[in-house]
């Protein structure tokens, strides 16, 4: 299995950085599925409640108050009901896709648990909410899937066969009917509202909106769909009658021809295997050498500052009173359940400096399996093992890719958990140490696995977030690199870096010799 997901991993590196040459790494579509599917969520919410006011829940009006929207003039009608339609549709296939591309990524386990499962939940909902649109409009289309879905139920001790005959005979057939399907349809979008809040509970900062262009975008895409190929519905209903021949929406009525080629028994099986084996999913087994213990905090180098607290991608790390004694009113505490290990805490502790003059050095929280005095120790023996005079130093992301191959005599490489477990303070370091020049190498832009580092180590270098980049840092000997599994990229940045080292220092013996030519 971790060969099929590293495989297909890789496939999706390959898919989000053709989008990047297509897109702005930051509107890279790839990267928002989520927030759009929540839009499309929106928008179905949105024109739902205007559709509603021309929607007749009666059994003579429910046809026509389809025909009246698609037939309208002006074309508001036709507008709205297809932004609807369509909107669905997105809904179910970004949803989708946003659940494979977390499922291939690994965000299943440790820290993502939570989110996974109500994930699950969330497509149950939605898929309920599309179909119970589709019976709204009452044409030849919604009496099969009420026929096929009350033949579905039928072999569960539910009533299906109570409802088909209450509900699906010409004589038994009531507004009732309507008014109940409008009240589960109206309800469960709300409830998918909720759900949304309840999946996104242990995450930081979660990105709900996508970028703006995504958004105009969406909306431009919807519009100019439902104008030119219009939702439209069949012939009426008869319900003494079911159609031999009619098109299907494959994202909402897929299940009915599936439970006709196998069997209402098969369905049910394979659905419910399908929905059990996503939810027993973060229970696999992870390789020992993936298993990362938590973060730790030693409280006699925290100070209280409450950086990890905002920096912390899943909110793992909290403030609570203080339990020594200290001066400091607070302290930081992990909960290892939330927590994934990447270390990002780490490079936002103030006390995760190289220059701090104590023999072993401690941060106030750090990482058992990778603390800063080790970190120290390997920066210190790799850098003064480099060669010649273009020394470098390759700080890389282990969820990027397996860099060890750039290592040389003139370039140190050292592994991070994750690019922003690096403090801005270990760049001056290497520096200080004899190195020419420094590469940051991490995920992707925007695609950071760990959902923020790519974002805090940028504004820490650009001096926007504690813990800075001191200014007095030469930029031109740092290059940062978002590549994900591209080497390529990380070598041409030492490539430029070298360059930059070379002309350095041709400049400094011109300068010498310009001044006695003048003399």
């Amino acid at each position: 299995m971790a060969t099929v997901l590293s495989s297909l991993r890789a496939a999706d590196e390959v898919l989000s950085g053709s989008f990047d040459r297509a897109f702005a790494p930051a509107h890279n579509p790839w990267r928002h599925l989520g927030a759009l599917a929540f839009l499309c969520l929106l928008i179905c919410v949105a024109s739902g409640i205007v559709a509603y006011a021309w929607y007749d829940t009666s059994v003579a009006g429910a046809y026509a108050s389809g025909l009246r929207l698609q037939n309208d003039a002006l074309l508001l009608g036709r507008l709205l009901r297809g932004v609807h339609r369509y909107g669905a549709d997105a809904f179910m296939l970004l949803t989708l896709l946003h659940l494979l591309r977390e499922a291939v990524r690994g965000h299943f386990r440790g820290a993502r648990w939570y989110s996974w499962l109500t994930g699950i939940a969330l497509l149950w909902l939605l898929w309920l909410a599309g179909i119970t649109g589709l019976w709204l409009l009452w044409d030849e289309r919604a009496l099969f899937s009420v026929t096929a879905m009350a033949e579905w139920l039928q072999v569960l001790p539910l009533g299906a066969e109570l409802l088909a005959r209450n509900f699906l005979t010409p004589g038994a057939l009531s507004d009732r009917f309507f008014s109940l399907i409008i009240f589960v349809h109206i309800g469960l979008p709300l409830l998918l509202l909720a759900a949304t809040w309840v999946h996104v509970q242990r995450v930081s900062l979660p990105r709900m909106w996508p970028p703006r262009s995504l958004t105009l975008g969406t909306l431009a895409m919807l519009a100019l769909l439902s104008l030119t190929w219009p939702a439209t519905s069949l012939g009426p209903a008869d319900t003494g009658h079911v159609a031999a021949r009619l098109s299907l929406d494959w994202f909402y009525l897929a299940v009915h021809p599936l439970a006709e080629a196998l069997s209402a028994q098969a369905v049910w099986w394979l659905a419910g295997a399908l929905t059990a084996a996503l939810a027993l999913m973060p229970l696999w087994p992870v390789a020992a050498v993936q298993k990362r213990h938590a973060a730790r905090v030693d409280l006699s180098h925290c100070n209280g500052c409450a950086r990890c607290v905002a920096d912390c991608p899943f909110g793992a790390v909290v403030m609570i009173p203080r339990t020594d004694q200290s001066r400091h009113p607070t302290q930081a505490s992990v909960n290892a359940d939330l927590c994934a290990a990447c270390g990002i805490c780490v490079g936002s502790c103030p006390s995760s400096t190289p220059f701090r003059r104590i023999e072993e050095m401690v941060s106030g929280i750090e990482m058992p399996d990778a603390p800063m005095a080790m970190l120290r120790r390997e920066l210190q023996r790799k850098v003064a093992a480099l060669e010649g005079p273009e020394k470098l130093v390759l700080f890389a992301c282990r969820q990027a890719a397996d860099f060890t191959a750039l290592a040389s005599a003139t370039t140190a490489v050292m592994k991070l958990e994750c690019a922003a477990m690096l403090p801005p303070s270990f760049i001056e370091y290497a520096l200080r140490l004899g190195a020419g020049g420094v590469v940051v190498a991490g995920c992707r832009e925007g695609d950071c696995e760990f959902r923020l580092g790519d974002r805090w180590l940028q504004q820490r270098l650009l001096g926007m977030r504690e813990p800075r980049l001191r200014t007095s840092v030469a930029r031109a000997q740092i290059e940062v690199q978002w590549c994900g599994r591209d080497m390529l990229d990380v070598q041409a940045a030492l490539t430029r870096l070298r360059v930059r080292m070379l002309s350095t220092a041709s400049l400094s013996t011109l300068a010498p010799l310009k001044e006695s030519e003048h003399d």
